[in-house]
């Protein structure tokens, strides 16, 4: 059976930085220094995870160091109190707006209103659904689709030595999200490919441990056999492990978990073996944020896509990981 170890899958390139010399005839407005501090907006999508708090200390821990006087707000899962949080940004007149949107859809009457107000917007770690992309600047983030690939790629590896078809379930995040959207896209896109892996049934477990050990419970009484999970964030992984130990079941043998996130609970549970494999989602975007936001405040161009770094584990790798491990 082949087994594969860490990989790297890259990193994200960093935005413009300012420098430059030159005659005053050759500088343009874009060189003349704002005055007064750089302030951010910046409404979070809740704390449902570790993940998310490790996004939150990151954002924060980023914002100090480069003297970014940052606005912060937990929207707790709600959409309409994240919009009246983007709402106060604007009234109070923010250099920069940036969020983690709670859902896809709904956001294009507010972001008018700050696009009006001329205030940037930065999508992190989640994506919108808009037709009219102008409406903010840059995003953040991971590829969630190709989460979903690698998880299915390396689940199906996992299972050369199987001759038959792989039953596998999946616990999803939060309905329309778009990481649980595109997760999803992107495992089955591969599964279906090869048609090893067969996805039997999904349960929303909203990105927490008690979510993913309820969603794995009833999984259990609705599938007769499961082969494998995936589980959309370690902890939901963290929760299925819970249910299929009170199923008399033995995770990571008996059933084969793959998730996404790569926390230090989930790397700590891969290295166990309690979990398979774990595709990695860096929750660590506080400096590539910064970037961007003190870009903007200079008037320089910024990427429209900042991607996040990613990697995949395994058993001997996560150990490896461990130590030195942040979130």
């Amino acid at each position: 059976m082949r087994r594969r170890s860490f990989i790297s899958l890259g990193a994200a390139g960093m935005c413009t930085v300012l420098a430059g010399c030159g005659s005053d005839e050759q500088r343009d407005s874009r060189w003349d220094v704002p005055s007064g501090p750089i302030v951010l907006g910046f409404s979070q999508v809740g704390s449902e995870s570790g993940w998310r708090a490790a996004n939150t200390a990151s954002i924060k821990k980023a914002a100090e160091r480069n003297r970014v006087t940052l606005k912060f707000d937990n929207a707790d899962g709600d959409q309409k109190k994240q919009i009246a949080a983007i709402q106060s940004y604007i009234a109070t007149k923010v250099n920069v707006i940036a969020f983690s949107p709670v859902v896809e859809t709904g956001w294009d009457p507010v972001l008018r209103q700050a696009r009006d107000a001329g205030i940037p917007v930065v999508l992190t770690d989640r994506l919108i659904e808009t037709a009219d992309e102008s409406l903010y600047v840059s995003s953040i983030g991971a590829e969630f689709s190709s989460e979903g690939n690698l998880a299915a790629l390396y689940l199906e590896n996992d299972y050369d030595e199987f001759s038959g078809h792989v039953n596998v379930v999946e616990l999803r995040g939060t309905p329309g999200s778009s990481p649980t959207r595109l997760r999803t896209e992107g495992f089955r896109e591969t599964a279906y490919r090869h048609g090893k892996l067969r996805v039997m049934d999904s349960e929303p477990g909203n990105w927490t441990v008690a979510g993913g050990e309820a969603a794995m419970k009833k999984l259990l009484r609705r599938v007769k056999r499961i082969d494998a999970v995936f589980a959309q964030n370690d902890d939901m992984g963290l929760g299925a492990i819970k249910a299929l130990q009170a199923a008399g079941k033995k995770p990571g043998t008996d059933v084969r978990i793959v998730t996404v996130d790569a926390t230090r609970a989930g790397l700590k549970a891969l290295a166990d073996g309690k979990l398979n494999y774990v595709v990695e989602c860096s929750p660590e975007i506080g400096e590539q944020l910064m970037t961007v936001v003190i870009d903007l405040f200079f008037g320089a161009d910024v990427q429209k896509r900042v991607e996040s770094q990613k990697a995949v584990f395994d058993r001997n790798s996560a150990a490896d990981a461990l130590p030195d491990r942040t979130y």
